[in-house]
């Protein structure tokens, strides 16, 4: 069975390159700010002297500090239903917060400062004290104590300490004994203004209350008056309009059924009276009118009996004759029935008849007495309107007068109550030095003073735009550093010709020096930098005259030659040439006899106090040195001292001087640009890179001439100074 494993997480490229830029941001800055620290702590220190001096200048100034405890409202002594007429506290708790800042700016505010500056201080005023009068002898008594309030106003201040309800007024002075005596008194002013506000406004409020009262009397009179009077007027006195309305909407309901049923009735009764009309003619015996009156059972007798009475006379006439008196009588008998039974029908006809119009009477009574109730009803809306209001109205005062009783008798216990919501917590005791606090004035001038040194650390290197480090070569130029050369100390200064060979044979002559381990590290750095292609002839050049490229082309022929390599140091500097001299050579002949052919690669390299180190000088200087340097005579000679020596390097002019150094670098193997530390500036370099690469020749870097490596400006290249040191130490072991 195989295991695996699972490989641990790795940072991403971006967050690496973040994180490298981050630490080579910050120790960028760290080197800025230990470049100019010389600055930095000469204003620090200069910072620190004067605020020492600033704080043994200034007054003493001491504080005294009292407190108060302040409620969110003042006790109750009515009850906690009873709401007061003058509020004292927030009054809510969402109020509590702006009421306490109410509060402190009450405290620092101008009455209350005035109140306290006319009290009494044993035997002087306050306001005397603070104005004296023999300073200010043409001021009147108001206006020193108006004077004597504003300038006790900036000694004031009030702060409600976080989550409590405890505010603390502290008075600041430069006499201890005033600023305690000033802080108490304040805090009494605050509370007699407190209980003031209470008492005088509690008073207030009675005499407005007082006043309102008696308007609010007579407003009740008179509404009352007008309801009595339209009461009267309309016969409302023992009965309500709600009574009448009542009564009046019962009527109408009640009648309008009725009228209802009435109709009802008298549709019926005209039905059977009509269908008794239609029922007139047909034989009496034989009618259904009976059916639709009341008299129906008087009838059925009458028919029973002319039925029987009938059957009798047919059985007389048949029995006795039409002329028997008993016929006739027997006759008559049966006729009087029949009549009688034909009265019945007609009276049925009135009765019905007679109960419609009843019917169709009691329907028009119904209907107006209904008519007559909704007049009535809709006579009462208007005076509804009116009564309504004048109801409303003396309500209105009734209820407003009765508020006002209770307010104006709670104002008038409240003007004589002088409990508050402020309490005496602390008076002061004491009071302390708060100015000047030397501590806390060194600390703050010796952190402005560093922000100051370290702004002006930044602010100098950025107005420095000459080229100082790696980073500044890499982004001005996009090729490497080869390395620095630092400066020679112990050699004379000047452009005397003794003091320039000494300078250029240094390496020479100290050859475990600083310098000479920086030139042989830069020569490891052009082999690593070449090992893809042969470095036969090197182009030295630089940006502006004076940087140094000469010094630096004999110091790297030197220490090539002391490797063992054949180097020869032509000088293509047709116009201020100087290798020659620092070489001890004659420039007679030279580059330019080669050029016109008037003499051979032997007859014009000259050997040098240094084995394996050659030189040809420029020969006489031409008027011409460009047109010379672009012919292929130049090339071709280029091409033969290539092949009889290991290394060929050509010092040229400065490339923003002349053109000479492009047309040089087109014909080598690469261009080594020198920049003299702390002095070229960069966009000369950059002018002169870009030179360089619109002919597409290659820069193997650039090598930063003159540089203090003691210096902390260039503290990124101390490593330099530990090889040299070494360098030197095993020499004088030696």
């Amino acid at each position: 069975m195989s295991t695996s494993t699972q490989p641990a997480s790795t940072p991403s490229p971006s967050e690496t390159a973040d994180e490298d830029d981050d630490s080579g941001n910050l120790l960028r800055y760290l080197t800025i700010i230990r470049r100019r620290l010389w600055i930095v702590a000469a204003i620090v220190a200069i910072g620190v002297t004067a605020s020492v001096l600033y704080t043994m200048r200034q007054p003493k100034i001491y504080a005294a500090t009292a407190t108060v405890v302040v409620n969110p409202q003042a006790p109750r002594v009515l009850g906690s239903d009873q709401e007061s007429v003058i509020e004292l506290g927030a009054g809510s708790y969402w109020s509590n917060q702006e009421y306490y800042n109410t509060q402190v700016d009450i405290l620092t505010n101008f009455p209350l400062a005035r109140a306290t500056v006319t009290k009494r201080n044993g035997e002087q005023y306050f306001y005397d004290q603070l104005i004296p009068p023999d300073k200010y002898p043409n001021l009147t008594t108001e206006e020193r104590i108006d004077q004597a309030a504003e300038a006790f106003k900036g000694m004031v201040g009030a702060a409600q300490n976080r989550e409590s309800r405890i505010i603390a007024i502290t008075v600041k002075d430069t006499d201890k004994a005033l600023a305690m005596a000033l802080a108490n008194e304040h805090v009494r002013s605050y509370l007699s203004a407190t209980v003031a506000k209470r008492t005088v406004g509690a008073d207030k409020s009675s005499k407005f209350l007082s006043s309102e009262l008696d308007a609010a009397e007579k407003a009740l009179r008179e509404s009352e008056r007008e309801l009595y009077e339209f009461k009267d007027k309309h016969d409302m006195i023992s009965v309500s309009l709600e009574d009448k309305q009542s009564i009046l909407a019962s009527d109408i309901q009640r009648f309008t059924g009725a009228l209802g049923d009435a109709r009802i009735k008298r549709i019926e009764l005209g039905s059977l009276r009509k269908r008794a009309l239609g029922l007139k003619g047909e034989e009496v015996l034989e009618s259904p009118v009976f059916a639709l009156a009341s008299n129906a059972d008087t009838v059925d007798q009458l028919k029973k009996q002319y039925i029987d009475e009938r059957q009798r006379f047919l059985e007389i006439q048949e029995e006795f004759g039409p002329k028997s008196d008993r016929f006739v009588q027997q006759k008559k008998k049966v006729d009087d029935l029949y009549a009688a039974i034909q009265g019945e029908a007609r009276r049925a006809t009135r009765e019905l008849d007679e109960k419609y119009q009843a019917a169709l009477s009691a329907e028009s009574a119904f209907e107006g007495e209904v008519t007559r109730l909704k007049q009535e009803a809709l006579a009462l809306g208007p005076l509804n309107v009116e009564y309504n209001r004048l109801v409303r109205t003396q309500k209105t005062d009734e209820e407003n007068y009765t508020q006002l009783i209770g307010r104006l008798h709670t104002s008038e216990v409240e003007s004589r109550n002088e409990q508050i919501n402020v309490d005496e917590n602390e008076y002061a005791r004491a009071a302390y030095l708060v100015s000047p606090r030397l501590k806390v004035n060194v600390t703050v001038g010796m952190m402005l003073s560093l922000m100051f040194g370290v702004g002006l650390a930044f602010l100098l290197e950025f107005m420095d735009r000459t080229i100082k480090s790696a980073e500044d070569v890499q982004r001005v130029v996009g090729a490497p550093l080869l390395g620095i050369i630092p400066i020679v100390a112990d050699v004379p200064t000047g452009d005397t010709p003794k003091a320039q060979k000494d300078r250029d044979l240094y390496v020479f002559h100290n050859p475990t020096s600083r310098a000479a381990e920086c030139c042989r590290s830069i020569q490891t750095n052009i082999l690593f930098s070449s090992t893809d292609r042969p470095m036969k002839t090197i182009t030295v050049s630089s940006p502006r005259p004076r940087e140094g490229k000469t010094t630096t082309t004999i110091y790297m022929g030197t220490i090539m030659a002391q490797s063992g390599q054949r180097v020869l140091l032509v000088d293509t500097d047709l116009r201020r040439p100087r290798l020659h001299k620092s070489l001890g050579v004659s420039k007679t002949r030279g580059l330019t006899n080669l050029l016109l052919g008037d003499a051979t690669i032997d007859d014009v390299i000259k050997s040098t106090d240094i084995p394996n180190l050659y030189v040809l000088p420029c020969g006489p200087l031409p008027p011409n040195p460009v047109e010379l340097l672009l012919t292929k005579k130049f090339k071709q000679i280029l091409e033969e001292l290539e092949s009889k020596f290991d290394r060929v390097l050509l010092d040229s002019p400065p490339v923003l001087a002349v053109t000479d150094a492009v047309v040089l670098c087109r014909l080598s193997s690469g261009v080594m640009l020198v920049a003299q530390a702390g002095k070229t500036h960069l966009a000369d370099v950059s002018a002169a890179a870009r030179q360089f690469k619109d002919v597409e020749a290659p820069i193997l870097g650039v090598i930063m001439n003159d540089m203090d490596i003691s210096s902390r400006r260039y503290g990124g290249y101390y490593y330099y100074y530990s090889y040299g040191s070494y360098g030197e130490a095993t020499q004088g072991e030696a």
